[in-house]
């Protein structure tokens, strides 16, 4: 039974993948914000990072010629260098890519012709004030500037090597001070990747606020950390700035070696949002900023127990419904019960839930869980119900029933000990495959009762469009509804003795 359990159990594993390919191949049907009317798309710097918080800049599955810093820089300075069309972009992406563009800029200085060395030592200027280096204004002279840039080299090459910048964000982490984070801040981008690392690594606020405060700095974007934020804004805060990191990562990172040949699959689409779910960075909600995991976690146990209590209910009622109306076939009992259950089938959930919930007394009560999972519970009990007579009418056909009672066997043994744990097999093996049909109801009860669980929420993602909270919530009902099926597969197993004896004969004869 183990070694059966723990098969099905492997089996999953390329389950889940096809089912990540499907839910991937969902978020595609997503419309790029570029594709929109001129008059509804904000044309610019917002619509980029529209496109690139989806990673739409990117191939679907196989990225050839994946983009780094490096790739940036050379082909901003190119733009810069020869004064073309695209050089005002160029310079402001030279701008953007800050100090981590600077070991591959400066190096490359001395091999420009002398007119395009003053452009793009005059590009460099604003980025030389921000990072407090030199104003501005006192590099406006071509020659002072590429002579400013050229001792700066010379003399700091060190302080922009990787060591030195992991040192300079740790002693900062670990005893800050104003002289260490101006330190810091004179690496501008180029501290980036330590930076968010020594950010997912403290919860500190005080740490946290210096840190937020220098990638503020440098990327012109977000809001730092006030020293006395709460806990709720600090995960607000790490979370938003985490997404935006996990998205311009390749900005600021030069890629070598093994990491380039890695970037060619993970550098896609698919790999970015494969990567995030294994990771657990299942991004920012759309509808409030908060962690997706966090909510997720949050208002997961609402609707888990709804769905539980919702099954544990329908179960305890439709297998003795079922079994005693096909018992009493014909009876009173069975008619009735089928006319009930009829009825509860054709009703839809959200009319018997708003039903129940105009039940309660006055205005603004709270119905708790009981009328919800009596609402979801209903559809289910009148499937279950009919699902259990079929079966106990099938198995009372057989002919080890006629035997037990032609031995004399008492009614009751003969239902509860032979047909009614027979029966139960077809009811468990549909038990999976009914969690589908409960997460979906969930979602429509939760919206008629106000309870803040997954569906609520789900609600609230599809008016917002936020596609990344419903492919987080898609995929956890694909792993539940996975696991689900092979509970019910094991007590498939553990109810029928026959199956459990082929499946030990397999393993026997495939022992060695």
């Amino acid at each position: 039974m183990l070694r059966h359990a723990l098969r099905r159990l492997l089996w999953s594993v390329p389950t889940l993948f096809a089912t990540s390919l499907v839910l991937f191949f969902v978020t595609t049907l997503a419309p790029d914000p570029a594709a929109l009317d001129a008059q509804e798309a904000d044309l610019g710097p917002a619509l980029e990072q529209a496109r690139r918080a989806r990673f739409l800049d990117l191939p679907r599955f196989l990225n050839t010629k994946p983009e780094d810093v490096r790739s940036r820089a050379a082909a901003a300075m190119s733009h810069v260098a020869a004064a073309d069309a695209r050089r005002e972009a160029g310079e402001q992406e030279l701008l953007r890519l800050g100090g981590a563009a600077l070991p591959y800029l400066l190096p490359a200085l001395e091999t420009l012709a002398p007119d395009a060395r003053r452009r793009v030592a005059l590009a460099l200027a604003p980025l030389a004030e921000r990072m407090h280096l030199a104003e501005a204004s006192d590099l406006g002279n071509p020659e002072a500037a590429v002579l400013f840039w050229t001792r700066l080299w010379d003399d700091r090459a060190l302080d922009f090597s990787r060591s030195a910048v992991e040192r300079s964000v740790r002693r900062l982490a670990e005893h800050g001070s104003d002289a260490r984070e101006d330190d810091v801040v004179a690496l501008d981008t180029l501290a980036l990747p330590e930076v968010f690392r020594a950010m997912s690594a403290t919860r500190d606020p005080v740490t946290l606020a210096r840190l937020t405060r220098i990638a503020q700095h440098a990327t012109g974007r977000g809001q730092a950390l006030r020293p006395d934020a709460t806990r709720e804004e600090v995960a607000r805060s790490t979370a938003d700035w985490s997404e935006w990191w996990f998205a311009h990562t390749t900005d600021f990172v030069a890629l070598d070696g093994a990491g380039r040949a890695i970037a060619v699959v993970t550098e896609t689409r698919y790999g970015k949002w494969l990567k995030r779910i294994v990771s657990g960075e299942l991004g920012v909600s759309l509808v409030d900023g908060e962690p997706i995991l966090s909510k997720l976690l949050a208002r997961a146990p609402t609707t888990l127990s709804l769905c539980g209590l919702a099954m544990l209910v329908s179960w305890t009622l439709a297998v003795p419904i079922g079994a005693i109306g096909a018992w009493r076939r014909g009876g009173v009992f069975d008619v009735a019960s089928a006319a009930a259950m009829f009825l509860l089938y054709a009703v839809p959930t959200f009319v018997v839930a708003e039903l129940l919930r105009r039940t309660l007394p006055g205005e603004g009560a709270t119905p708790g869980l009981v009328l919800p999972v009596v609402a979801l519970a209903a559809g289910s009990l009148a499937t279950l119900s009919r699902w259990q007579r079929t079966a106990m009418l099938e198995v009372s056909r057989q002919e080890f029933v006629r035997t037990a009672r032609a031995k004399g066997l008492p009614a009751w043994r003969v239902l509860v000990l032979h047909v009614l744990r027979n029966a139960l097999l077809p009811t468990v093996t549909i038990a999976g495959l009914h969690l589908p049909t409960l997460f979906g109801g969930a979602v429509i009860v939760e919206e008629v009762f106000g309870l803040r669980g997954v569906g609520f929420e789900t609600m609230r993602a599809i008016e917002a469009h936020d596609a990344a909270w419903l492919m987080a919530v898609l995929l956890a009902a694909a792993v539940a509804v996975t696991l689900g099926l092979l509970a019910s597969d094991v007590a498939y197993s553990a109810l029928a003795p026959r199956v459990r004896e082929l499946l030990g004969s397999r393993q026997g004869r495939r022992a060695p």
